[in-house]
């Protein structure tokens, strides 16, 4: 050593290309790395359409017990003996509810029996009837998403003439 610097051999000068002395990636390990990131995402992207398609389900399902309930509280503002109350169903199908063209409606009312709350023929007498309870019902209908199956919902209660 003189002046403070070291002389190299020139034998151990050369370069060395062995394994041991490189560092970085291999090949392999890059593409197994993209590999495995791919596969990461493309789970993720395929959950998002079922996160879609369960929103909307929920949306439609809720839009159809709200066109329920508005169709039960119209029919029980009405007295007792209304023709809207006589037994039987009416249907508002597909497209005739105004704004609401993927859903239908169907009403039916039936007389039950105050006893065991079965249905029964009714006399429609009202002086003479025997069965003062009837039971309104209306069902709301969409078809799903996909337009796979159809659903409903189905709202019901009884009211009397008491």
């Amino acid at each position: 050593m003189r002046n403070g610097f070291t002389r190299l051999n020139p034998r151990r000068a050369r370069c060395s290309l062995k394994a041991n002395n490189l560092t970085g990636f291999t090949l392999i390990e890059v593409l197994l790395a993209v590999f495995i990131v791919t596969i990461g995402i493309g789970g993720v992207m395929a959950v998002c359409p079922l996160g879609v398609q369960t929103a909307k389900s929920a949306q439609m399902a809720s839009v159809g017990s709200y066109l329920a309930q508005e169709k039960l509280e119209e029919l029980l503002s009405k007295p007792y003996n209304d023709p809207a109350l006589a037994p039987g169903s009416a249907l508002e199908d597909y497209g005739v509810i105004t704004g609401f063209n993927p859903y239908k409606r169907e009403s039916r009312v039936s007389c039950v029996r105050p006893s065991d709350l079965a249905e029964v023929p009714c006399d429609y007498d009202l002086a003479n009837d025997p069965t003062p309870m009837k039971k309104v019902q209306v069902e709301v209908f969409w078809r799903s998403f996909l337009l796979v199956a159809e659903k409903s919902v189905r709202l019901a209660t009884l009211i009397s003439n008491i």
